[in-house]
C-alpha cells in the first residue's frame, strides 16, 4: 500500500487515548483504497493495496489489547 500523503506518519499524533479509555477507530476499504481515523482524526488513507477482498483480521503491537463493538456496513465510495 502507499500512503497520500508523504507525512502520514506524523498524522497519529495526540489521537489516541490514555491508557485506559477506549479508542474509536473507523476503516473504510473500497477497491485497492483505505481510510482510517483514530477518534475521529484521520490517520492514513492509502492506494495501491494489492488485496481487494478476502479475510478480516484484527492484531496489536506490543501491549494487550481487547477489540469490542465491531460493526461491518458495506459501502461503495469513501468519504470525502
Amino acid at each position: 500500500m502507499t500512503t497520500a500523503e508523504p507525512n502520514d506518519h506524523l498524522m497519529t499524533d495526540g489521537s489516541e487515548k490514555p491508557v485506559g479509555q477506549w479508542n474509536a477507530m473507523d476503516i473504510e476499504c473500497v477497491g485497492d483504497a483505505v481510510k482510517v481515523w483514530v477518534n475521529g482524526d484521520l490517520v492514513n488513507h492509502g492506494t495501491g493495496c494489492t488485496a481487494t477482498k478476502g479475510q478480516l483480521a484484527l492484531q496489536a503491537e506490543g501491549s494487550v489489547v481487547k477489540f469490542r463493538k465491531l460493526e461491518l456496513t458495506p459501502i461503495t465510495k469513501l468519504t470525502d
